[in-house]
């Protein structure tokens, strides 16, 4: 039963006969119902099928990260979470159907022109992951002391992510992350950008590269 909003002249949102009808960003809209097909799916399908579930299970449990990263990308037509799926999907995803694989260097969980950390570099020891960014401010590129700077571990072989109880600010120049007991002895994947304080300009993503977590 659909749910009629601001009177009888308004949108409505759930299903009335064969239409459906929601809301994104304040747009009502409608749509028909989907029809379920016996048809088999073609091989075509499912490679892209594959495709897609390689990387949509990397990026869905991050949202939070591609929320903030791409969230001035097609932001009036797609959310956070599709953009980075769909520049993703084209650039990360590798390999032959059906055993495709993620490329890491390539992973974007951001996309903008702001001020990048210059010379990223980090380094792992006694469980303690150290990641150095410049904190010098280049004003024609928008760069601020307290923009964020949002870090992503990856350790592939529990498929877990770990980043900082808060995102620490690019005038700091460092941080150090204690990583928990069961993330060492494997290998770990790391990513950064940065963030103005109103999620208003982003910088574009640094792979900082494979490290082993000792």
């Amino acid at each position: 039963m659909a749910t009629i909003r601001k009177g009888a002249n308004g949108g409505f949102s759930g299903k009335a006969g064969s239409v459906i009808g929601a809301s994104w960003k304040s747009i009502d809209y409608i749509r028909g119902l989907s029809k379920k097909s016996n048809k088999p799916a073609t091989q075509e399908q499912l490679i892209q099928q594959a495709r897609f579930y390689t990387i949509a299970k990397f990026i869905m449990p991050i949202a939070p990260f591609v929320q903030v990263g791409f969230s001035q990308i097609n932001a009036n037509i797609m959310t956070p979470t599709n953009a980075a799926l769909q520049v993703n999907i084209n650039r990360a995803v590798v390999g032959t159907y059906p055993d495709f694989t993620l490329d890491y260097a390539k992973i974007q969980i951001s996309k903008g022109s702001l001020q990048a950390g210059g010379t990223v570099s980090a380094s792992v020891a006694n469980g303690i992951l150290n990641v150095v960014w410049s904190n010098q401010v280049i004003k024609i590129q928008k760069g601020q002391p307290d923009d964020r700077v949002y870090i992503l571990l990856y350790h592939p072989a529990l498929d877990e992510f770990l980043t900082t109880p808060e995102p620490p600010l690019r005038g700091d120049g460092t941080v150090d992350i204690e990583l928990p007991d069961h993330f060492l002895g494997e290998k770990g994947q790391l990513w950064l950008f940065f963030a103005d304080r109103k999620h208003s300009r982003i910088s574009r993503t640094s792979y900082l590269g494979e490290f082993d977590l000792t």
